[in-house]
């Protein structure tokens, strides 16, 4: 039988003696939490380890054990090679000359010829036996730690999350939808990693808690599974640090934080017609309130996203110099997923995210003219929904294509024939019967492609 991912991530550590962890860029809670478990659990196991990513981790995140380990370029030493086919070359003179701006290495042949097709470069450093990229649904969405691209194809990479988006880049994918977080991932992986032994200390237990607790807004949102709150109670057991998690991630919030959610507050707007709220961050309100963008994405997720029937939320904001969309579904069944990838983004059916070139004077009312043409196509869905109407003495009701049952048992086994989003026609569902919603509602993904 062939092994299962987790088989073949468990092998591949197992086997390595020098491990690279990447993280996405501009990390949250799972990505850090995981990361750093990670390293921890893999230097008690004797492997030498590097986490990487390529940002600074936001000020919020100041409080997690092992937090100044992490590396934002994966080292390289100084010392470089040129490799050239010797073949029938015969060397007279190597040497080099230097100018204000460049060196010149000088090879001068006695005999024979150089293709300058086959010449290589190479710079020695860390030799890695394997790669882990962790919470990451696409290379790109290393950042610069992508370049220089030969790191990920001359070594095996295994790729551990929990994104919908993922692209299977790794030679070894484990990519579980169910999981509420990749940290979640993590707790199993340590116990196979363990063999029976106590590994798992109140550090590890606490970075892992982070990574849970960020992903499930404190359990607040509906990608919370009894699995999560079982695993967030060993991970308590075992000593981590809750209170302290939830002080620093939901119950200290600096000025700068405060007088930038002021600002949103203040731009909120609302399209009662199309259901939906938003709101605008430009770069001077960023620069005036000294906050940092990762306060962008509080303020959807605490404040915007509690409105009431709504469908969604979107934050719409200025960020390095493209424009940044944030959304949060508020009513039940919402794919914001589908939304994001009107504009090349994507994400979970809570959470999404896109990134586009522009700003907002030149793309905002473009962008809310394609969420109402989507919003009109959508609510024009949900009222083509086919219902029997009520009854009552000498009212007929009008049968479906499709003969309903001569005799209704109880209401719980009525039917109706319901429209679907793309189209499809789904007859006879029981009507108390409800979507499955347990999806994962966390954090952005960044797109790789721009619209």
């Amino acid at each position: 039988m062939e092994p299962t991912p987790k088989q073949q991530v468990i092998e591949q550590i197992k086997q390595a003696k020098t491990v690279l962890i990447a993280i996405h860029e501009n990390p949250d809670g799972d990505a850090l939490g995981s990361g750093l478990a990670l390293s921890k659990i893999l230097e008690k196991l004797g492997k030498k380890v590097i986490i990487v990513c390529s940002d600074d981790p936001n000020s919020v995140f100041k409080f997690l054990p092992r937090i100044s380990r992490i590396k934002k370029d994966i080292e390289r030493s100084n010392e470089f090679s040129i490799l050239i086919p010797k073949n029938d070359l015969e060397i007279g003179k190597l040497g080099y000359k230097t100018t204000d701006s460049t060196l010149q290495i000088v090879l001068k042949l006695n005999s024979g010829k150089v293709d300058p097709s086959q010449i290589k470069f190479s710079a020695s450093g860390v030799e890695f036996d394997l790669i882990i990229v962790l919470d990451t649904p696409n290379i790109e969405r290393l950042g610069k730690l992508s370049q220089p691209t030969d790191l990920f194809f001359d070594n095996p990479i295994v790729n551990i999350d929990h994104h919908p988006s993922n692209e299977y880049f790794g030679q070894v994918n484990w990519v579980d939808f169910t999981a509420t977080s990749t940290a979640e991932m993590m707790v199993s992986l340590i116990e196979a990693l363990s063999q029976g032994e106590q590994i798992l200390d109140p550090d590890i237990a606490t970075l892992l808690l982070t990574g849970i607790i960020y992903d499930t807004s404190s359990f607040q949102n509906i990608n919370t599974t009894p699995k999560s709150l079982t695993i967030a109670a060993q991970l308590v057991a075992a000593g981590g640090r809750q209170q302290e998690v939830i002080k620093n991630l939901y119950k200290t919030k600096s000025l700068a934080t405060l007088k930038l959610w002021g600002t949103v507050l203040t731009n909120v707007k609302e399209d009662k017609q199309h259901r939906f709220i938003w709101s605008v961050v430009s770069r001077t309100d960023l620069d005036e309130t000294g906050a940092d963008e990762s306060a962008i994405s509080g303020v959807i997720d605490e404040l915007l996203k509690k409105v009431t029937d709504l469908d969604f939320a979107l934050m719409l904001s200025e960020r390095k110099g493209m424009l940044h969309g944030s959304l949060r579904a508020i009513s039940k069944g919402i794919d914001v997923s589908k939304i994001a990838e009107l504009f090349g983004g994507g994400g979970h059916e809570a959470a999404a995210a896109f990134r586009i070139d522009g700003d907002l004077k030149s793309k905002e009312d473009e962008i809310l003219n394609r969420l109402r043409q989507y919003q009109s196509k959508s609510i024009a869905v949900k009222d083509s929904v086919v219902r029997p109407p009520e009854t009552g003495e000498g009212t007929q009701v009008e049968k479906t294509s499709k003969e309903l049952p001569s005799q209704i048992e109880s209401p719980k086994e009525e039917t109706t024939t319901v429209k679907s989003r793309d189209g499809e026609m789904e007859e006879n569902l029981p009507r108390t019967q409800e979507k499955n919603d347990d999806f994962s509602a966390e954090g952005e993904i960044e797109p790789k492609t721009k619209w």
